[in-house]
C-alpha cells in the first residue's frame, strides 16, 4: 500500500489484475481514522430502514447535505465514479448493489466495535441509494470548485471504459 500512497504515478497494467485499483481505494477508505461519511452519520444510516421506501433517496440526500464540506466533495467524487461503473453493469457485472456491497462498509462504521451482520443491510442499502440515485442525492449541492473534480472523473471512466 506504500507504494500507492508515494504521490507518484502507478501503472496499473504491470500488475494484470483489473481488481487492484480496487482493493487499494477500499483499503484507504477503510484506513481513515474516521469514515469518509464520519461516525456521526452511522446511527442515521442504521435508521434509514425506519424510513418508507419512497423517502429514502430524500432522506440519504439529507444525510449527506450534513456532512463536513470535504467530507462531502470526496464522497461525491466517488459515488459519481461508482455510478458511472454501475452504468456498464452489463459489462462489468458491477450494479449499484454490488458496488454498494463492496464500498458501504469501507463508507461508515460505528465509532466503537465492529459492524454486526443486521448492521450491514441498512449501510448497503444507503450505498446503494447513494449510486444509484446519484442525480438525486448529490444534485443540489454543487461546491464551485467541484466541477472540474468530476470532469477528472468521466476523463478516468472513458479511460477505463
Amino acid at each position: 500500500m506504500y507504494v500507492f500512497c508515494s504521490g507518484k504515478p502507478v501503472n496499473f497494467d504491470l500488475y494484470q489484475d483489473v481488481h487492484v485499483p480496487a482493493v487499494i481505494l477500499k483499503t484507504f477508505l477503510r484506513e481513515l481514522p474516521e469514515p469518509l461519511l464520519t461516525f456521526r452519520v452511522y446511527n442515521q444510516v442504521q435508521e434509514l430502514l425506519n424510513v418508507e421506501s419512497s423517502l429514502r433517496a430524500t432522506r440519504c440526500k439529507q444525510i449527506v447535505e450534513s456532512l463536513p464540506e470535504h467530507n462531502f466533495i470526496v464522497v461525491k467524487f466517488l459515488i459519481c465514479f461508482l455510478h458511472m461503473v454501475s452504468q456498464e453493469s452489463i459489462i462489468n457485472k458491477m450494479s449499484a448493489s454490488n458496488l454498494a456491497c463492496v464500498f458501504g462498509v469501507n463508507l461508515v462504521w460505528p465509532r466503537h466495535g465492529s459492524i454486526s451482520l443486521n448492521a450491514l443491510t441498512p449501510i448497503n442499502i444507503f450505498t446503494e441509494i447513494l449510486i444509484e440515485h446519484f442525480n438525486t442525492v448529490f444534485g443540489s449541492r454543487c461546491p464551485p470548485a467541484q466541477e472540474p473534480v468530476l470532469s477528472v472523473v468521466q476523463n478516468i471512466f472513458n479511460v477505463l471504459f
